[in-house]
Protein backbone atom coordinates (compact mmCIF):
# COMPACT_ATOMS: atom_id res chain seq x y z
CA UNK A 1 0.00 0.00 0.00
CA UNK A 2 1.27 3.40 -0.84
CA UNK A 3 1.51 5.74 2.27
CA UNK A 4 0.19 8.56 2.47
CA UNK A 5 0.51 12.23 3.53
CA UNK A 6 -0.55 13.65 6.39
CA UNK A 7 -3.23 15.63 5.52
CA UNK A 8 -2.48 18.92 6.91
CA UNK A 9 1.01 18.60 6.05
CA UNK A 10 0.00 17.95 2.52
CA UNK A 11 -1.91 21.27 2.93
CA UNK A 12 0.71 23.18 4.31
CA UNK A 13 3.21 21.53 1.38
CA UNK A 14 1.11 23.12 -0.91
CA UNK A 15 1.85 26.45 -0.41
CA UNK A 16 5.32 26.48 -0.46
CA UNK A 17 7.57 26.63 -3.14
CA UNK A 18 9.26 23.65 -5.31
CA UNK A 19 12.90 24.06 -4.99
CA UNK A 20 15.24 22.59 -7.60
CA UNK A 21 18.22 22.22 -5.68
CA UNK A 22 21.08 22.20 -8.52
CA UNK A 23 23.61 24.78 -9.46
CA UNK A 24 21.28 26.96 -10.95
CA UNK A 25 19.87 28.02 -7.69
CA UNK A 26 20.03 31.61 -6.18
CA UNK A 27 21.36 30.15 -2.81
CA UNK A 28 21.42 33.43 -1.21
CA UNK A 29 18.02 34.27 -2.07
CA UNK A 30 16.84 30.62 -0.76
CA UNK A 31 18.70 31.00 2.32
CA UNK A 32 16.84 35.06 2.73
CA UNK A 33 13.71 32.87 2.15
CA UNK A 34 13.96 29.92 4.48
CA UNK A 35 14.73 32.45 7.30
CA UNK A 36 12.16 34.95 6.70
CA UNK A 37 10.02 31.90 6.44
CA UNK A 38 10.64 30.78 9.77
CA UNK A 39 10.60 34.12 11.48
CA UNK A 40 7.36 34.55 10.75
CA UNK A 41 5.97 31.38 12.40
CA UNK A 42 4.45 31.53 15.99
CA UNK A 43 7.19 30.70 18.61
CA UNK A 44 6.68 27.26 20.61
CA UNK A 45 8.07 28.07 23.35
CA UNK A 46 9.50 30.89 25.77
CA UNK A 47 12.74 29.62 27.07
CA UNK A 48 14.07 31.83 30.10
CA UNK A 49 16.87 32.92 28.68
CA UNK A 50 18.25 32.88 24.91
CA UNK A 51 21.71 33.98 24.28
CA UNK A 52 23.44 34.89 21.20
CA UNK A 53 27.33 33.79 21.46
CA UNK A 54 30.09 33.55 19.41
CA UNK A 55 32.52 30.16 19.92
CA UNK A 56 35.99 30.17 19.20
CA UNK A 57 36.53 28.58 15.65
CA UNK A 58 39.04 25.76 15.19
CA UNK A 59 42.39 26.98 14.34
CA UNK A 60 43.15 29.10 11.55
CA UNK A 61 39.07 29.86 11.07
CA UNK A 62 37.02 32.89 12.44
CA UNK A 63 34.68 32.63 15.45
CA UNK A 64 31.45 30.52 15.05
CA UNK A 65 27.71 32.06 16.00
CA UNK A 66 26.08 30.30 18.44
CA UNK A 67 22.86 30.33 20.57
CA UNK A 68 21.91 28.90 24.06
CA UNK A 69 19.00 28.45 24.88
CA UNK A 70 17.98 27.78 29.17
CA UNK A 71 14.75 26.34 29.78
CA UNK A 72 14.33 27.56 33.35
CA UNK A 73 16.35 29.53 35.68
CA UNK A 74 17.62 26.61 37.23
CA UNK A 75 21.23 25.86 37.33
CA UNK A 76 23.53 22.83 36.70
CA UNK A 77 21.10 21.36 33.98
CA UNK A 78 22.45 18.86 31.36
CA UNK A 79 23.42 20.45 27.96
CA UNK A 80 22.56 19.78 24.61
CA UNK A 81 24.65 21.00 21.08
CA UNK A 82 22.36 21.45 18.37
CA UNK A 83 23.49 20.93 14.83
CA UNK A 84 20.54 22.46 12.64
CA UNK A 85 19.75 20.42 8.73
CA UNK A 86 19.64 22.17 5.66
CA UNK A 87 21.75 19.84 3.32
CA UNK A 88 25.23 21.65 4.72
CA UNK A 89 23.90 24.62 2.21
CA UNK A 90 21.22 26.09 4.20
CA UNK A 91 19.58 26.70 7.87
CA UNK A 92 21.20 28.29 10.79
CA UNK A 93 20.14 29.77 13.85
CA UNK A 94 16.70 31.36 12.94
CA UNK A 95 15.37 28.49 10.63
CA UNK A 96 15.54 26.09 13.81
CA UNK A 97 14.92 28.64 16.60
CA UNK A 98 11.45 27.14 17.17
CA UNK A 99 12.72 23.53 17.22
CA UNK A 100 15.51 24.52 19.67
CA UNK A 101 13.08 25.83 21.86
CA UNK A 102 10.45 23.65 22.72
CA UNK A 103 13.48 20.60 22.44
CA UNK A 104 14.80 22.64 25.23
CA UNK A 105 11.71 22.97 26.98
CA UNK A 106 10.77 19.17 26.94
CA UNK A 107 13.76 17.93 27.23
CA UNK A 108 14.73 20.39 29.92
CA UNK A 109 18.44 20.87 29.00
CA UNK A 110 20.27 24.05 28.24
CA UNK A 111 20.55 23.88 24.35
CA UNK A 112 23.16 25.56 22.51
CA UNK A 113 22.91 26.01 18.43
CA UNK A 114 25.30 26.51 16.84
CA UNK A 115 25.67 28.51 13.03
CA UNK A 116 28.64 26.35 11.70
CA UNK A 117 29.74 27.21 8.63
CA UNK A 118 28.19 26.51 5.24
CA UNK A 119 28.63 24.77 1.72
CA UNK A 120 29.46 25.67 -1.29
CA UNK A 121 31.46 28.52 0.26
CA UNK A 122 32.99 26.57 3.26
CA UNK A 123 33.26 22.51 1.68
CA UNK A 124 34.42 20.05 4.16
CA UNK A 125 35.76 19.78 6.61
CA UNK A 126 34.55 23.03 7.90
CA UNK A 127 31.16 22.19 9.18
CA UNK A 128 32.65 19.01 11.03
CA UNK A 129 35.46 21.30 12.62
CA UNK A 130 33.21 23.66 13.36
CA UNK A 131 30.59 21.13 15.02
CA UNK A 132 33.10 19.98 16.97
CA UNK A 133 35.28 23.03 18.29
CA UNK A 134 31.49 24.01 19.29
CA UNK A 135 31.35 20.64 20.92
CA UNK A 136 35.03 20.99 23.37
CA UNK A 137 33.81 25.21 24.10
CA UNK A 138 30.42 23.63 25.98
CA UNK A 139 32.16 21.10 27.58
CA UNK A 140 34.52 23.85 28.73
CA UNK A 141 32.06 26.66 29.14
CA UNK A 142 29.24 24.66 30.27
CA UNK A 143 29.32 26.36 33.76
CA UNK A 144 29.01 29.84 32.17
CA UNK A 145 25.66 28.57 30.77
CA UNK A 146 24.20 27.20 33.83
CA UNK A 147 24.58 23.35 32.41
CA UNK A 148 26.70 20.94 33.79
CA UNK A 149 30.07 20.17 32.05
CA UNK A 150 29.92 16.49 32.75
CA UNK A 151 26.75 15.63 30.88
CA UNK A 152 26.95 17.42 26.97
CA UNK A 153 24.74 16.03 24.61
CA UNK A 154 24.78 15.71 20.94
CA UNK A 155 21.77 16.03 18.72
CA UNK A 156 20.84 17.40 15.47
CA UNK A 157 18.44 16.69 12.12
CA UNK A 158 19.22 15.65 8.56
CA UNK A 159 22.64 17.14 7.94
CA UNK A 160 22.80 18.24 11.35
CA UNK A 161 22.69 14.75 12.44
CA UNK A 162 24.81 13.66 10.33
CA UNK A 163 27.46 16.21 12.10
CA UNK A 164 26.79 14.97 15.33
CA UNK A 165 27.85 11.81 14.29
CA UNK A 166 30.70 13.22 13.28
CA UNK A 167 31.65 14.94 16.90
CA UNK A 168 30.84 11.58 18.23
CA UNK A 169 33.28 9.96 16.24
CA UNK A 170 36.01 12.64 16.61
CA UNK A 171 35.63 13.09 19.94
CA UNK A 172 36.70 8.96 20.76
CA UNK A 173 39.03 9.81 17.76
CA UNK A 174 40.75 12.25 19.51
CA UNK A 175 40.25 11.27 23.09
CA UNK A 176 37.99 13.94 24.05
CA UNK A 177 35.42 13.28 26.65
CA UNK A 178 32.16 11.51 25.12
CA UNK A 179 28.64 12.91 24.72
CA UNK A 180 26.38 11.79 27.32
CA UNK A 181 23.65 10.76 24.32
CA UNK A 182 23.05 11.27 20.70
CA UNK A 183 19.44 12.59 19.29
CA UNK A 184 19.54 11.98 15.43
CA UNK A 185 15.94 13.46 13.80
CA UNK A 186 16.11 11.99 10.13
CA UNK A 187 19.90 12.00 9.83
CA UNK A 188 21.90 11.88 7.07
CA UNK A 189 24.17 8.43 7.79
CA UNK A 190 24.13 6.33 4.97
CA UNK A 191 26.69 6.32 1.66
CA UNK A 192 24.32 7.49 -0.40
CA UNK A 193 20.05 8.33 -1.17
CA UNK A 194 17.90 4.95 -1.21
CA UNK A 195 14.43 4.24 -2.10
CA UNK A 196 13.10 5.16 1.62
CA UNK A 197 11.32 1.52 2.22
CA UNK A 198 9.44 2.37 -1.34
CA UNK A 199 7.95 5.24 -0.24
CA UNK A 200 7.70 8.05 -2.84
CA UNK A 201 8.32 11.27 -1.19
CA UNK A 202 6.05 14.60 -1.93
CA UNK A 203 7.93 16.91 -4.08
CA UNK A 204 8.33 19.53 -1.35
CA UNK A 205 10.39 17.11 0.63
CA UNK A 206 13.35 15.41 -0.23
CA UNK A 207 14.60 13.89 -3.61
CA UNK A 208 17.35 11.71 -4.09
CA UNK A 209 18.66 14.23 -6.82
CA UNK A 210 18.66 16.78 -3.90
CA UNK A 211 20.83 14.55 -1.77
CA UNK A 212 23.47 14.05 -4.59
CA UNK A 213 23.86 17.72 -4.83
CA UNK A 214 24.41 18.69 -1.23
CA UNK A 215 26.46 16.03 -1.01
CA UNK A 216 28.49 17.63 -3.90
CA UNK A 217 28.22 20.91 -2.36
CA UNK A 218 29.35 19.73 0.72
CA UNK A 219 32.21 17.53 -0.15
CA UNK A 220 33.88 20.09 -2.67
CA UNK A 221 35.92 17.56 -4.24
CA UNK A 222 37.40 16.52 -1.31
CA UNK A 223 39.66 13.18 -2.14
CA UNK A 224 37.46 10.32 -1.08
CA UNK A 225 40.92 8.51 0.01
CA UNK A 226 41.13 11.18 2.70
CA UNK A 227 38.11 11.06 3.91
CA UNK A 228 37.82 9.15 7.82
CA UNK A 229 36.50 5.90 8.31
CA UNK A 230 33.04 7.23 9.55
CA UNK A 231 32.19 9.37 6.79
CA UNK A 232 29.55 8.05 6.20
CA UNK A 233 28.81 6.70 9.74
CA UNK A 234 27.53 3.83 7.95
CA UNK A 235 31.03 2.57 7.35
CA UNK A 236 32.22 3.28 10.29
CA UNK A 237 34.36 0.35 11.37
CA UNK A 238 33.52 0.42 15.53
CA UNK A 239 30.34 2.08 15.89
CA UNK A 240 31.00 0.30 19.28
CA UNK A 241 32.15 3.42 20.39
CA UNK A 242 28.97 6.23 20.19
CA UNK A 243 26.98 6.97 22.82
CA UNK A 244 23.52 5.74 23.56
CA UNK A 245 21.19 7.04 20.55
CA UNK A 246 17.70 7.95 19.62
CA UNK A 247 17.19 8.30 16.02
CA UNK A 248 13.46 9.39 14.90
CA UNK A 249 13.24 9.46 11.01
CA UNK A 250 9.94 10.06 8.90
CA UNK A 251 8.04 7.23 6.52
CA UNK A 252 7.93 9.76 3.32
CA UNK A 253 12.02 10.10 3.21
CA UNK A 254 14.34 8.95 1.31
CA UNK A 255 16.89 8.89 4.16
CA UNK A 256 14.05 6.79 6.74
CA UNK A 257 16.04 3.63 5.84
CA UNK A 258 19.24 4.61 6.53
CA UNK A 259 18.07 6.11 9.71
CA UNK A 260 16.97 2.81 10.55
CA UNK A 261 19.87 0.44 9.28
CA UNK A 262 22.19 3.04 11.26
CA UNK A 263 20.10 2.31 14.33
CA UNK A 264 20.45 -1.54 13.76
CA UNK A 265 24.34 -1.13 13.04
CA UNK A 266 24.65 0.88 16.57
CA UNK A 267 22.46 -1.98 18.10
CA UNK A 268 24.82 -4.64 16.76
CA UNK A 269 28.09 -2.84 18.01
CA UNK A 270 26.18 -3.16 21.87
CA UNK A 271 24.98 0.52 21.76
CA UNK A 272 21.76 1.21 23.62
CA UNK A 273 20.30 2.47 20.16
CA UNK A 274 16.48 2.83 19.47
CA UNK A 275 14.65 4.07 16.08
CA UNK A 276 11.54 5.52 15.68
CA UNK A 277 9.62 6.17 12.61
CA UNK A 278 7.27 8.96 12.05
CA UNK A 279 4.30 8.06 9.96
CA UNK A 280 3.01 10.24 6.87
CA UNK A 281 5.78 12.56 7.22
CA UNK A 282 8.09 14.33 5.25
CA UNK A 283 11.68 14.73 5.83
CA UNK A 284 12.13 18.16 7.63
CA UNK A 285 9.18 17.64 9.35
CA UNK A 286 10.65 19.84 12.50
CA UNK A 287 10.72 23.21 11.02
CA UNK A 288 6.74 22.44 9.92
CA UNK A 289 5.64 22.03 13.87
CA UNK A 290 4.26 25.25 14.68
CA UNK A 291 1.32 24.40 11.31
CA UNK A 292 1.20 20.25 11.05
CA UNK A 293 -0.09 18.88 14.93
CA UNK A 294 0.99 15.35 13.34
CA UNK A 295 4.76 16.49 13.09
CA UNK A 296 4.65 18.43 16.78
CA UNK A 297 2.78 15.14 17.95
CA UNK A 298 6.45 13.39 15.74
CA UNK A 299 8.88 14.99 17.17
CA UNK A 300 7.56 14.54 21.52
CA UNK A 301 9.20 10.99 21.51
CA UNK A 302 12.50 11.95 20.49
CA UNK A 303 12.41 15.20 23.13
CA UNK A 304 11.32 12.30 25.91
CA UNK A 305 13.84 10.19 24.74
CA UNK A 306 16.76 12.82 25.11
CA UNK A 307 15.29 13.94 28.57
CA UNK A 308 14.98 10.06 30.18
CA UNK A 309 19.16 10.07 29.10
CA UNK A 310 20.06 13.00 30.46
CA UNK A 311 17.61 13.58 33.52
CA UNK A 312 17.16 9.54 34.16
CA UNK A 313 20.53 7.47 36.26
CA UNK A 314 24.22 8.49 35.02
CA UNK A 315 26.53 5.59 34.35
Amino acid sequence: MTARLDPALEDYLAGRPDVVWDDSLDLAAERARERAESLAAPRLAEPAEIRDLVIPGPEGAPGIGARAYRPTDELNLPATLYLHGGGFVVGGLETHDNAVRLLAEQARTVVVAVDYRLAPEHTYPAAVEDAYAAYLWVLAEAASLGADPDWVAVAGDSAGGFLATQVAFTAAERGAPPPAFQLLIYPATGGGADSGGGAEPDSAGLRPEDMDWYLSSFLGGFPAERLPPYFPPATAPDPGAQPPTFVLTAELDPLRADGAAYADLLREAGVDARWRDSPGLVHGFLRFMHAVPAARAAAQPAFDALRAALHGPRA
